[in-house]
């Protein structure tokens, strides 16, 4: 009779404990990011470089079990009307200090009035903390992709008609 019970359970426990594995796995990713500093810990001094943080919908990814805390990711890959979406970013923590900002590269994404979706994809190199210098390219992920490229003054002419104005450098 108790093997009987066992069996009609048995899938309902497995179930049970996949979801605590899963719940424990979420927190311990989420205590491991907030520990990065080259994470969320640095966004104070992107903002000070004018380097795009990482905004508070964006997660880490998880790969294969190992936990990787240098790709941040948005829940939407499209934004809506009158958005400036924050797609990704990509962290590169300094070689030789494995702790402090080097390189870092966003994807911002804005819906037109046409209906097309635009990115700008930003290029930081970061050195000592305190230097930055940045590349820029915007194009539609729709064809015709007309791709255009950008030095400084581009990147920051684009965030000023974005009013993404926290990002351009004074």
């Amino acid at each position: 009779m108790k093997n009987l019970n066992l069996k009609k359970h048995f899938f309902k426990i497995v179930l049970l404990i996949f979801g605590i594995y899963l719940t424990y796995d979420y927190f311990d990713n989420r205590k491991k990011i907030e520990n990065l500093n080259y994470g969320i810990k640095a966004n104070e001094l992107r903002k000070s470089l004018n380097v795009p943080i990482i905004d508070e919908y964006m997660t880490a990814e998880n790969r294969h079990g190992e936990f990787f805390g240098n790709r941040w990711e948005s829940c939407r890959e499209k934004p809506k009307e009158n958005q400036i979406l924050h797609a990704w970013k990509n962290v590169t923590p300094s070689e030789n200090e494995k702790f402090i900002l080097d390189e870092e590269m966003d994807a911002f994404r804005i819906k037109e009035s046409n209906g097309r979706i635009r990115q700008l994809n930003i290029y930081c190199k970061i050195v000592n903390d305190s230097i930055l210098t940045r590349t820029g390219r915007t194009f539609y992920n729709t064809d015709p992709r007309e791709t255009l490229e950008l030095n400084e003054n581009g990147v920051d002419s684009v965030m000023k008609s974005w009013r993404l104005n926290y990002l351009i450098k004074k």
